[in-house]
């Protein structure tokens, strides 16, 4: 009786057991943003800034370029970007007005670090090359700039170069470590035409973007 009973049971709880179901695959979790980094595209609308010797080219319109890249390739990188300009216009109606909102957004909390993109320009058409500033007497933008300028000098192959130290509005404001990168000189009439070529841009973009990030993770 007990036999045939325990039987029963069985019988039923196999009955009822549900047959085994592949687990369903579920979207991942969104890594969080680690960093938090302001990028600057120096000048823009009324202020031009530089232009090149030969082509005319305004330093405003390729600096915009370069900050693009360079947002994307930090954001790729799991980074949080706030811009402070995303289109050929300037801040305000007046350069004053323009160097106050940019100070704001310079200033944003929680910033990590503070990256300006800039084009050079000087008298010896000779003199080429990318540079990076930090404000004089800080070891964290120092550091970053150092980052940086290796980056950059690796990825176009040329001899290493030291940052500079300086005083600059976009390296002076910001309570992050903060670089002003020039990207090269548009007096330098190869340097001009390859500035403005989108691969090149890429370029010193993702090197730029791999300095800022190779600071952040060191």
């Amino acid at each position: 009786m007990k036999h045939r009973l325990f039987l029963l049971l069985l019988g039923l709880l196999l009955g009822c057991a549900r047959p085994y179901e592949t687990p369903v695959a579920r979207e991942p979790l969104p890594t969080p943003e680690r960093w938090y980094i302001i990028l600057d595209a120096g000048h823009g609308g009324f202020d031009a800034g530089a232009t090149g010797t030969d082509t005319g080219v305004k330093e405003s319109d390729l600096n915009l370029k370069v900050a693009l890249l360079v947002q994307t390739a930090l954001e790729e990188a799991g980074a949080r970007v706030l811009m402070t300009r995303t289109d050929a216009g300037a801040l305000a109606d007046t350069k004053r007005a323009d160097m106050s909102r940019r100070a704001a957004l310079l200033l944003s909390e929680g910033a990590d670090a503070a990256v300006s993109i800039h084009m050079n320009k000087f008298a010896d058409r000779r003199v080429r090359g990318p540079m990076a500033y930090y404000q004089a007497g800080a070891d964290a933008g120092q550091a970053l700039a150092t980052s940086v300028i290796d980056s950059l000098t690796d990825a176009l192959a040329l001899k290493p170069r030291l940052p500079n130290p300086g005083n600059n509005f976009v390296t002076r404001v910001p309570v992050c470590p903060a670089v002003l990168v020039e990207c090269g000189f548009l007096s330098h009439p190869e340097e001009e035409r390859l500035l403005q070529d989108e691969r090149y841009q890429k370029t010193i973009a993702e090197a730029i973007a791999r300095g800022v990030m190779a600071f952040l993770e060191g």
